[in-house]
């Protein structure tokens, strides 16, 4: 994904038991992933290893430019679609199988959710995009009333 990370949304599927992840750009790109819940217990592990090496959610949410995200309602925003121009992974999307993660030199974490075979998204994600992907996943759990840890335990213990 060359262009910058726009808008992120995630919604449930019932009838799939699935979770669809849509990522727009500012370019007019829609990348569409479906998640399994075995997927989605990965991922999270992922972003909760990640949040901890970061601080912990406490950090990563207090961060000023976090903060400033919030104010600007970046959580509340309806999820805008009709900018879009092309779906880089197909209009149905594709259903994700792998993950690839690691640390840039910068301190970002390059994100690579995958299919089996063929093309997938990477999303660079310094710490507040870090916690606003964790936020959208940790919705989607709650809303498909998947029983999936969504923090870390050593994210909440308080010294």
């Amino acid at each position: 994904m060359a262009d910058q990370l726009h808008q992120i949304n995630i919604s449930h599927d019932p009838k799939e038991d699935r979770l669809l992840l849509r990522i727009s750009t500012t370019g007019g790109d829609e990348f569409r992933l479906w998640l399994t819940r075995r997927y989605t217990g990965l991922l999270m592990g992922v972003l909760n290893g990640e949040m901890d090496k970061q601080g912990g959610a406490p950090s990563v949410a207090g961060s000023e430019e976090t903060t400033n995200m919030l104010k600007n309602g970046a959580l509340e925003k309806k999820y805008d679609s009709e900018n879009t121009k092309s779906f880089p992974l197909g209009e149905n999307g594709v259903l994700a199988f792998r993950i690839n993660a690691r640390n840039t030199e910068e301190g970002i974490l390059a994100l690579e959710l995958l299919p089996e075979e063929g093309q997938g998204i990477t999303l660079n994600l310094n710490k507040s995009l870090l916690y606003m992907v964790h936020n959208v996943l940790t919705q989607g759990i709650t809303q498909a009333n998947w029983a999936l840890q969504t923090e870390n335990s050593m994210s909440n213990k308080v010294h």
